[in-house]
């Protein structure tokens, strides 16, 4: 596959800034994907095991509810962030990869954080209360840092996806690719924590299933990072399209030294020659020049010069430092915080009403995920999970829960079914329609459950849902795709000078899907305590996903498809502001 342009202009600049079509064939599709599947993984196998391993640890429920709506809360505050930061990144090795490493880099150190802190505690301080409370902060941070790495790592692989396919004519495949990833990896996730470790050679080995599976995702997630990395090969981005050719065949001197740098990814500190060395190195310049009239003065002072010049140098390499080091700081809270905030007010009007439906449609299928063992376990089976262990209701809770984890796998498998007719429905009915038709079947899904409380009719719902699970995880990214395609048309609302790449690229549109996305669990986890406690039911679980998933249905219906409804949406809203003013 061609090397991943990250030189994304607009339109207007000129030919040159086009990238010639190219084809990306379906292996080099998976191997992109392949860190998404391993991030799924990741989540699905990590979070079966994580609130168990917390209660018992000591947490409450109550507080288990909380610390899992932290990631979500911190994914919402920094997503975008990291997507407008992603958009703007000069680095040699591209735009996207910086940002899945370091992700990657922080959600594999969870990954070893969470069984193995107190062990590695143990290691440095003995086994004692000290390494049982460093235990237990490891575990507290390594689940935050693993929500929060699980879940923002996608804004920048989704957005790379884009850049790969952005002149292939190939956008809308991708994305299938990318559903069908993410459904296999719950599938492999799911999979991986329905084996019985303990008894393997590798569970006698790591001792105990759950530092055994937390040391296989490792390896998968680390073996799938590297896959994608391999594959997907980034030219840095340059502030000043150059054409390379022009370069080569000139004289090297003749090339402005400014464009060479932003070509390499990095700007030209200056013309000075002593700008350019090293603070050690200026120091020592700087005192060479202040010992030149030391020959006048008497040598036995020569020394306490000497020594007076080291220590000025060094006084002002420091202060040179931490001058460079606050203005560093300064720009970077001046170039994200400040922008970020305002461009939180200047989303265009066609991806307001996109995140409003996908802000719906998450939350509705959230309320399902997140709540549909412990649906099967008090209601379908009428455990009580706060009974004893060994007692009826506690043992029929536990069944439920269990034989739920099938229903969640038969989601994932025929969410990973459905991803290869999506863009077959897209293109024969369009992106409302089988958005409307995906969340039309999971509200039939939810009134089934409720209906209907006998476990194989229940884990047969489950796995209708997986259609609408298919349908959030593809359209509204091909949606967003197609109008950063065409930003002149979808984003005439917004000020010209935002239309650039610099300014609002793709990392920046997909981050406000995956702020809809985050906003949807920390609200879901937060209000749906107090929506049962109001009620006095859990079958209020599955009653409020699908009235999420019935407005989800009306907004999807407002949802922006094409370039004659962006222009009459458009210009309905601006002549609705000149009447008002």
């Amino acid at each position: 596959m061609e090397s991943l342009s990250a030189v994304v202009l607009d339109g207007g600049h000129g030919s040159h800034a086009r990238v010639p079509t190219k084809t990306i064939s379906m292996v080099q599709m998976l191997l992109l994907n392949a860190v998404v599947c391993g991030i799924e993984i990741v989540a699905c196998a990590g979070f079966t095991y994580i609130p168990p391993m917390l209660l018992k640890a000591g947490y409450s429920e109550e507080n288990v509810g909380f610390l899992l709506g932290m990631g979500p809360l911190f994914g919402f505050l920094l997503v975008p962030i990291i997507g407008r930061a992603s958009d703007r990144c000069y680095s040699p090795f591209g735009r996207r990869r910086p940002f899945i490493v370091a992700l990657a880099i922080m959600l594999v150190f969870s990954l070893y954080l969470i069984p193995f802190g107190e062990y590695f505690a143990s290691l440095v301080v003995g086994v004692s209360a000290l390494s049982k409370k460093i235990g237990f902060i490891s575990l507290t941070v390594g689940v935050v840092l693993l929500d929060f790495t699980t879940q923002a790592s996608l804004t920048p692989c989704e957005a790379l996806l884009n850049d790969a396919s952005k002149d292939s004519e190939q956008n809308e495949k991708i994305f299938t690719v990318y559903s069908l990833m993410i459904s296999s990896g719950g599938i492999l996730g799911y999979a991986l924590t329905a084996i019985d470790w303990t008894s393997t050679p590798l569970g006698e080995y790591f001792g105990g299933q759950e530092a055994t599976i937390f040391s296989v995702l490792i390896i998968v997630f680390t073996s799938m990072l590297s896959a994608t990395l391999m594959v997907a090969k980034e030219v840095p981005l340059s502030m000043i399209p150059v054409d390379i050719s022009t370069i080569s065949s000139t004289n090297h001197h003749s090339v402005p030294k400014q464009v060479i740098a932003h070509e390499s990814g990095y700007e030209s500190s200056g013309n000075s020659s002593e700008e350019g060395l090293p603070f050690s190195e200026q120091g020592i310049s700087r005192g060479s020049r202040g010992r030149g009239y030391s020959e006048s003065v008497d040598l036995r002072l020569r020394p306490l010069k000497r020594y007076c010049s080291l220590v000025t140098s060094y006084c002002f390499t420091k202060s040179r430092f931490l001058n460079n080091l606050v203005t560093c700081l300064r720009w970077l809270g001046r170039q994200l915080l400040p922008q970020q905030l305002v461009q939180l007010f200047k989303v265009p009007l066609v991806l307001k009403m996109l995140a409003l439906a996908d802000y719906c449609a998450w939350t509705a299928i959230m309320g399902f995920n997140i709540y549909y063992t412990d649906y099967v376990g008090q209601v379908v089976y009428g455990g009580n999970p706060n009974a004893p262990p060994m007692s009826v209701e506690g043992r029929a809770y536990d069944e439920g829960v269990r034989v739920a984890s099938w229903g969640l796998l038969l989601h994932c498998i025929c969410s990973a079914v459905f991803s290869f007719f999506i863009e077959r429905l897209t293109e024969s009915y369009g992106y409302k329609t089988t958005f409307s038709l995906g969340m039309v079947s999971f509200v039939f899904s939810m009134m089934g459950m409720v209906l209907i409380r006998h476990i194989y009719f229940v884990n047969l719902m489950a796995a209708v849902t997986g259609f609408a699970y298919s349908t959030i995880t593809t359209i509204p990214f091909m949606l967003v795709s197609k109008y950063h395609a065409d930003k002149k048309v979808y984003f005439a609302d917004l000020p010209p000078a935002l239309l650039c790449d610099t300014e609002r690229g793709i990392g920046s549109d997909i981050a406000v899907l995956d702020w809809s996305y985050f906003l949807s669990q920390v609200i879901m986890t937060a209000a749906m305590g107090t929506i049962v406690h109001i009620t006095g039911t859990i079958v209020s679980y599955m009653v409020t996903a699908g009235a999420m998933g019935i407005l989800s249905i009306y907004y999807i219906g407002k949802i922006i498809e094409n370039e004659q409804q962006a222009r009459r949406c458009i210009t309905s809203k601006s002549n609705q502001h000149i009447r008002f003013l």
